[in-house]
């Protein structure tokens, strides 16, 4: 099955494609996000065009206390809510630490800039991982 990670930030989305048959995940793309909406609409097309059959969304979970979302964490829930109102099948994953294991990797790779599709891709790989 054809699986999209998805690691939603207030300026960029990066998106990693991957498949629970291979289980490995890999960087795709990085979406500017101008509003939901849009970026949901640009999501939909890309779920058709690759015949992705489930999202996985990356969702920060604080280290301090696991029961009290940020506002980063409730624009997440809402976008998750959103995607499933269209019909999307959604997963949440645990994204911390994702993107500092991005900023390493891109680092290591002689990658210049923030790597939001590597972040996607861990947050990816992290739910491949432990459902395969």
């Amino acid at each position: 099955m054809r699986v999209l990670g998805v690691d939603y930030g207030s300026a960029r989305v990066g998106l990693a494609m991957g498949d629970t048959e291979t289980r490995l995940a890999g960087p795709w793309s990085v979406l500017r996000r101008e509003d939901d909406e849009t970026l949901i609409k640009e999501l939909l097309e890309l779920v058709r065009h690759e015949g992705v059959e489930q999202v996985v969304v990356g969702l920060p979970h604080p280290l301090a206390d696991q029961e009290r979302d940020t506002a980063q964490t409730l624009r997440i829930r809402d976008f998750i809510t959103a995607l499933r109102a269209k019909d999307i099948d959604v997963v949440e994953e645990n994204e911390t630490w994702s993107s500092s294991l991005a900023a390493k990797q891109g680092i290591e790779a002689g990658l210049r800039g923030k790597r939001d599709d590597l972040a996607a891709a861990n947050i990816l790989q992290g739910y491949l991982d432990r459902n395969s």
